[in-house]
């Protein structure tokens, strides 16, 4: 049975994730910031961790309490989002998604590479976005999120070249426009279509020396 950890799992796409790996027999290991908020995530019956992805110190602790511990599947999920352009922007604001959005993933990645190693399958996601695209973008709206997640994508693609001597295949992943907080009521997929697939995606990926940016109907998306 594979075993696969999941961040920022309390609500949304998280969450439909860990329900979509349950469903196809995968043993989850779950996090989020405040466990006892986190009710839905708590009746999946998950093995659960307090994490804080933006806490050096709370992802050391995850990593020790996970020490020896075999990962088939990271999934590097938590995130925030953001929709003010440059007129509008808050720079304290800009700082924390960085941390969150593109310092945080590679952080944990870094954490858990041991786990990871260990594993059978060594396949690490991280949740990006089409945003993220330098090529396709074409509107001034996201400014702080769109740099948060193409900085994110250039850290996996550096950090691929690195990881691929243990084994370790990375995917960058857009999820679609979601129905969740963060892409609102009018978000044409719900979050359970995305985590399906996604879920086809990630098993689907195989080994690749080469971080690949995909959609989570599998199209391969513009750098």
């Amino acid at each position: 049975m594979p075993t696969t950890l999941i961040t920022g799992a309390n609500r949304g796409i998280g969450l439909a994730l860990v329900r979509e790996f349950q469903s196809k027999g995968h043993t989850v290991i779950a996090t989020a910031r405040d466990l006892a908020a986190a009710k839905d995530l708590k009746a999946t019956g998950a093995e659960l961790h307090t994490l804080d992805v933006s806490d050096a110190a709370s992802i050391k602790a995850l990593a020790e309490a996970l020490k020896g511990r075999p990962i088939d599947f990271l999934i590097n999920n938590a995130g925030l989002g953001d929709r003010a352009d440059i007129s509008r922007l808050d720079y304290d604001r800009f700082e924390e998604i960085l941390r969150v959005n593109t310092i945080a993933p590679i952080r944990v990645l870094d954490a858990l590479t041991p786990n990871l190693a260990a594993g059978n399958e060594k396949i690490a996601a991280a949740l990006s976005s089409q945003l993220g695209s330098i090529e396709n973008t074409d509107m001034g709206f996201g400014l702080a999120y769109r740099v948060s997640k193409a900085g994110l994508n250039m850290g996996l693609r550096t950090t691929a070249h690195t990881l691929s001597a243990k084994g370790i295949t990375l995917l960058a992943l857009h999820p679609g426009w979601v129905k969740t907080d963060m892409g609102g009521d009018g978000a044409p997929v719900e979050p359970a279509d995305s985590a399906a697939g996604l879920y086809k995606v990630i098993i689907g990926a195989g080994p690749s020396k080469e971080l690949r940016f995909y959609d989570f109907e599998g199209k391969t998306l513009p750098w």
